[in-house]
């Protein structure tokens, strides 16, 4: 132990209570100040007495200096952390006790922050962004599992994200709940009856005290993938037993009610939150090579337009004739008819209304053309329309172009089942007529 480990001094006492003061030692380490409180254990930053060094110091807290688990969790922690060497996992620099007992572990300084602080101040990832957390935290499980760890609390919280000249990378850290299993052909499988991890993030399996795999590690990773995208939980409530409730019984939420993915994509998140193990991927390899496959197709069918055409009285006519109720059927009609002849699909139709849809190509330059096309059609629709309608009635016409999810049902038929065009509050019902085009986001 080092001789400058303080907490045994008359002089010092006032330096290491229950939380460490600034200019208390630990090891060779001096405390700047405290940045971080949990439970059990506090983490500050410190700077090396010789090189100047920037350290994340970790303590346990003075009044758990005595529980065994709280302990044995923490020398865990440790020993995980040396025996892993990987540019996205946090870097052990030194590991020590206090004069009073109390272990400390020292790493890397990570000047950055967590990712869920990321997201809460700037939102949702990018595809392209999600991917590279996705690569870089894959690299960093497939070792950890290759070398029969288990990180088991797998969340935003536990991911720093550090900005670079260009773009971020991110490491993994937080190891305190971690397993060490035999390596068998696999990651092997925890001790069953123990409930660990967090329930924002933690598979059935966790929940219910069985025992886990690396599998359990990839629900995580998808429930962070899911976040990553949509900027929230897949799963949320008002307590850790609700929470815990959904994760093993709640169906998870679509991505494509949220945000724009390809439907590769959207299999495969929902395949990392199934409910059972087997039902998972089986490893991160595996994952993230579906992944890449996903990415690959992002432009591919999601852009369609939409025309929504509303032919209504106008309100100063108290009691609309016959004639006029027949014009504006003549004209629906007629709108109908122009638009199946031209290639689109009838989406919906009622009594004053009628919307279509369809498809663009993915390429941007063949899909530009295409709605130039639209843009003519619906010109030439809404003067036709007016024409057939008569001064009794006023229309009113939306085109709008935007990522959609054209779908296939059990008869050949296509249809729109989710993505920004299905929403027709949002450009619709409640928008300026016109032309609207939505740029899509990657």
């Amino acid at each position: 132990m080092n001789e400058r480990d303080g907490a045994g001094t008359q002089g010092q006492v006032s330096l290491y209570g229950d939380e460490l003061e600034p200019g208390a030692l630990v090891g060779p380490w001096v405390v700047e100040a405290r940045v971080h409180s949990g439970v059990t254990a506090s983490l500050y930053r410190a700077t090396h007495v010789d090189t100047r060094t920037l350290a994340a110091v970790k303590v346990v807290r003075a009044h758990f200096n005595h529980v065994s688990e709280v302990l044995k969790r923490f020398k865990q922690e440790a020993d995980t952390l040396q025996a892993l060497h990987h540019p996205h996992i946090v870097r052990v620099l030194e590991y020590g006790e206090l004069r009073d007992g109390r272990p400390w572990l020292a790493m890397e300084w990570l000047e950055g922050e967590s990712l869920d602080r990321w997201l809460a101040r700037r939102g949702p990832f990018s595809l392209a962004e999600a991917h590279t957390v996705m690569e870089e935290l894959g690299s960093a499980l497939a070792q950890a599992h290759g070398q029969g760890i288990l990180h088991r609390d797998l969340k935003a919280q536990n991911v720093m994200l550090l900005p670079r000249a260009e773009g971020f990378t991110v490491k993994l850290v937080d190891f305190g709940i971690a397993k060490v299993a035999p390596v068998e052909g696999s990651a092997g499988l925890t001790s069953a009856g123990a409930v660990l991890g967090t329930p924002v993030a933690m598979a059935p399996e966790q929940i219910l005290g069985q025992a886990v795999d690396a599998r359990a590690d990839l629900y995580a990773l998808g429930v962070l993938l899911y976040q990553l995208l949509t900027g929230k939980l897949p799963f949320t409530g008002a307590s850790a037993v609700e929470i815990e409730e959904q994760h093993l019984h709640a169906p998870p939420p679509r991505l494509g009610e949220s945000v724009r993915v390809p439907q590769g994509l959207e299999a495969l998140v929902r395949r990392c939150l199934a409910k059972r193990p087997e039902e998972r991927w089986p490893d991160v390899a595996t994952f993230l090579s579906a992944l890449r496959s996903s990415l690959t197709s992002v432009d591919e069918a999601t852009w369609a337009a939409g025309l929504y055409l509303d032919l209504r009285f106008r309100e100063s006519l108290e009691d609309p004739s016959d004639e006029a109720m027949d014009a504006r059927d003549e004209a629906l009609e007629w709108s109908r008819a122009l638009l199946e002849s031209s290639g689109w699909t009838l989406a919906m139709e009622g009594g004053n209304a009628l919307l279509a849809w369809r498809e663009l190509p993915s390429e941007s330059s063949a899909r530009d053309v295409e709605r130039e096309g639209c843009r003519k059609l619906a010109q030439q629709l809404l003067g036709g329309a007016m024409g057939l309608a008569g001064d009794a009635l006023e229309a009113r016409l939306y085109l709008h172009a935007a990522p959609g999810e054209p779908s296939t049902d059990s008869r050949g038929g296509r249809r729109l089942v989710g993505g920004l065009l299905s929403r027709l509050e949002g450009w619709a019902t409640g928008g300026t007529p016109g032309v609207v085009a939505e740029r899509a986001t990657d």
